[in-house]
């Protein structure tokens, strides 16, 4: 039988529900892997559920989305938009005026739109950052039902502007959907959405996928997509402190997430002569095998991130970047420090001594460790991206309905 002419069932009490084909679900959101991670996400587990599932991702040709999209499986098209934050130099202002130019004159959201028409989507995820905004606003003006996945705390300002564009907000707390449910816009508290291969990684795999020693513990310390300076020197100094410690150097090793462009940090060469076991890569595709890994995380406060090691019960140090808008990494790592499932760092208060006293709190513990772990699992929504798929089938459904009765 044809694939589009598949009929896709659900029971009901007394009514047989049959979809004359699979959903088509366009997901708008990137810029950044906070952004872009909720998306692959959902649309990982809506494929799962329905495998001949219609996913399409509109995003920028510039920015991550670009590559990792279409290496992940999915279908990509690029707009024109760019964001209005940035840096008050001369480049920075050349991009602000860039984007005032493409919102001024409509060109984003006339391009959404003019995929929206082309897709024919019967919901559109919007998960963040600026490309979602015009996707939502033409979705909005296309009659086709919207649903918004926040990330943060605090409320993104893409997600503030796209509030009167959505039929739904999927938001991680109570606090969160305040903004929301103000305006009358229902609200659901889901958590932050995770990627099947995160949940279902093994220690076995990844140990054996990074080439560790599968009889040591890990410490894995990253600093956000792009790597942090900052992080990677307070690192350098903390690692020389446990240098000194033989049951660091018999009983740990290290995996340094230090970003593409971002120096700082230890060479191998140094670590070799310490004695330590340390490893140092610029990026890393495979982020469900290093978490699978991990006793120990390092790591900013990102939504996504966060969500993240919660699935796994990972203990953290966070160390909220403090450029982030609206210092929304702060609020995010909040809940984390109040479980006693993180010990908390402030940006400008980050040295190679504060770092290193908060993993002497952490990493010689055997029971700490197992504390902390269950504090942090017991904030972890693995069952995210799940919940959102069932909001796609509802809001869906009108488009694709077609009720027989059985009874």
């Amino acid at each position: 039988m044809d694939k589009m002419r598949e009929m896709i069932t659900a029971e009901t009490d007394n009514t047989v529900e049959t979809w004359p084909r699979p959903p088509r679900v366009l997901f708008a959101g990137g810029g950044t892997g906070g952004h872009l991670s909720p998306a692959l996400a959902v649309a990982q587990t809506l494929r799962e559920r329905y495998t001949e599932a219609d996913i399409l991702f509109v995003g920028t040709a510039d920015r991550l989305e670009a590559m990792k999209v279409p290496a992940a499986g999915f279908a990509f098209r690029a707009i024109s938009v760019h964001g209005l934050a940035g840096r008050w130099t001369l480049g920075g202002l050349l991009k602000r005026l860039r984007a005032v130019l493409e919102i001024g004159s409509g060109l984003p959201v006339w391009q959404a739109m003019f995929i929206i028409d082309d897709f024919q989507p019967d919901v559109v995820i919007g998960t963040g950052g600026y490309v979602c905004g015009p996707v939502l606003a033409a979705a909005k003006l296309m009659r086709r039902p919207a649903i918004l996945v926040e990330q943060n705390e605090e409320i993104g300002n893409t997600s503030k502007w796209s509030a009167c564009c959505i039929k739904l907000a999927a938001v991680i707390s109570e606090q969160s959907g305040a903004y929301f449910r103000a305006r009358g816009i229902r609200t659901e508290v889901v958590g932050n959405p995770v990627r099947p291969a995160i949940l279902n990684a093994t220690r076995e795999a990844g140990v054996a996928a990074l080439g560790l020693e599968p009889d040591r513990l890990t410490l894995a310390v990253m600093g956000g997509s792009l790597g942090s300076s900052p992080i990677n020197d307070a690192l350098a100094g903390a690692l020389r402190g446990l240098a000194r410690e033989k049951w660091f150097r018999d009983g740990w090793q290290v995996v340094h997430l230090t970003g593409p462009t971002r120096g700082g940090g230890l060479t191998e060469e140094e670590a070799r002569a310490l004695g330590i076991t340390y490893t140092a890569l610029p990026f890393l595709d495979n982020m469900h095998d290093l978490l699978a890994a991990s006793d120990v995380i390092v790591t900013r406060g990102g939504g996504t991130t966060l969500a993240e090691v919660a699935a796994r019960g990972i203990p953290m140090v966070i160390i909220p970047w403090a450029g982030a808008a609206n210092d929304h990494q702060t609020r995010n790592a909040r809940p984390f420090a109040d479980a006693q499932a993180a010990v908390v760092i402030a940006d400008a208060e980050l040295t190679a001594e504060t770092l290193l006293a908060a993993l002497h709190q952490i990493l010689p513990d055997p029971a700490t460790r197992q504390s902390m772990a269950s504090a942090c699992r017991s904030l972890g929504r693995p069952e995210s991206a799940a919940e959102i798929v069932d909001f796609i089938e509802e809001l869906a459904r009108p488009r694709l309905r077609s009720v027989k009765s059985v009874g």
